[in-house]
């Protein structure tokens, strides 16, 4: 097989699904409340959704709780080429669910719950595979769903202590071209379709200072994946076909990768009895994602499709985040919030499958409460800044819009 064979089939990269960004932790995904307050819910913590946020919160929540709904994600980016020339992604809904439960099983100290939802939410981008990305990925979608039993426990009458363990569950997908026109052939296609789970913890604590000021502290571990799946490429040049054995190819491939641990500050001041301020910092540590390799099954040395380590370099990020609650009634409630999201991408491996820049995220919410039932509603809007790059994957500048609708309906029993 030539050089230029070689060359070509080495751009099939097996840990390209690697690269398709997590909805990140500050996206509203976990309850209907907190996404109204734009996530600022470390010390608030005062529903169910507290197994997400901080689960010390657990111990405000009386008697038995259901609590659950979901969310629509819409997210849409643009890419403007350096030469001319522009695309946009594709329309896509995801639907992140979130349920938990809770009890104090008659007790004054002590609740137990358990959440399953979606810890870093589930999306993706769909770019058109005859356009100006389509070297660099087509279609990425990754899937998160964690399943988190927490016990909290009201140590003093101010101080309330809470914790677990979760099982994290993800899928991701990927799919690209490949540059087949030195053979005078039209383009290849590989795609990546892959599972695999791992565990970790959470903890948390609530403070309450007095009756106006309370303090939050919660970490989530970090969880390694292991990935398992299928890579497949089809439609591959007849001069190629020979290393391959025919026109498509498939072989069994495993990578890892570290969900990040997030440690979350919050302070929640309350002036009235109706209104509820909440103000979040959290840190992210995405730098535990640095070089991941995978492995194949089955390799072709011939055309330099063999075990492949791919350098991402991400860093650590901060989110900061305001939101409010004001209890117009009895029974409504009118809630707002606003988020900056730092991303975690280095210029240097910031690819179409998750060009992520700096983001600002509004949001606003109402909520509905009638004898032992409660209603939840936000809209939250993401607006990321321009990110322009010039890097070896695909310079260009990348924008992106992102909206969340979510409803959640929680009982007392």
């Amino acid at each position: 097989m030539s050089k230029s064979s070689r060359l070509l089939l080495s751009a099939v990269m097996v840990t390209s699904f690697l690269t398709t960004d997590p909805a990140r932790a500050a996206g509203p995904v976990h309850g209907a409340k907190a996404g109204g307050m734009g996530t600022a819910f470390v010390a608030v913590a005062d529903d169910p959704s507290a197994i997400a946020a901080n689960p010390a919160g657990l111990s405000r929540v009386k008697g038995t709780n259901i609590y659950g709904g979901g969310t629509i994600v819409v997210m849409g980016t643009s890419y403007d080429a350096p030469t001319g020339g522009r695309e946009d992604t594709k329309f896509q809904l995801f639907f992140p669910p979130s349920m938990f439960a809770s009890t104090d099983w008659g007790t004054s100290n002590l609740v137990t719950g358990i959440g399953i939802y979606c810890p870093f939410g589930i999306g993706g981008r769909k770019w058109n595979e005859s356009e100006l990305t389509r070297y660099a990925a087509t279609n990425t979608s990754i899937a998160t769903l964690n399943v988190n039993p927490v016990l909290a426990w009201k140590v003093l009458p101010f101080w309330s202590v809470g914790g677990g363990f979760y099982y994290l569950y993800a899928t991701n997908k990927a799919e690209r071209m490949i540059d087949q026109s030195a053979f005078g052939v039209a383009d290849a296609k590989t795609s990546i379709d892959a599972d695999g789970d791992g565990w970790g913890f959470n903890i948390g604590t609530l403070v309450d200072i007095n009756d106006q000021f309370s303090l939050g502290l919660a970490y989530r571990s970090r969880s390694r994946v292991r990935f398992s799946g299928t890579l497949k490429i089809s439609a591959i040049a007849p001069p190629l076909q020979t290393a391959f054995g025919g026109a498509n190819f498939e072989t069994r491939t495993e990578t890892s990768m570290t969900f990040p641990d997030i440690i979350s500050f919050g302070v929640a001041y309350r002036p009235t009895s109706g209104l509820t301020v909440g103000v979040d910092a959290e840190l992210l540590r995405w730098s535990v994602v640095g070089r991941e390799a995978a492995h194949l099954s089955t390799q072709v040395p011939a055309a330099g499709l063999t075990d492949t380590t791919t350098v991402f370099d991400w860093k650590d990020s901060w989110q900061v985040k305001v939101g409010a609650d004001y209890r117009l009634s009895d029974a409504w409630s009118l809630r707002g919030g606003y988020a900056y999201i730092e991303s975690q991408i280095p210029d240097a491996t910031l690819s179409p499958a998750a060009p992520e820049a700096d983001q600002h995220n509004v949001s606003a919410g109402l909520g509905y409460r009638t004898g032992n039932w409660t209603i939840d509603s936000f809209y939250m809007i993401g607006i990321g800044l321009d990110r322009t790059v010039s890097n070896d994957i695909l310079s260009g500048t990348y924008q992106t819009t992102s909206h969340y609708i979510g409803l959640s309906i929680g009982q007392r029993f």
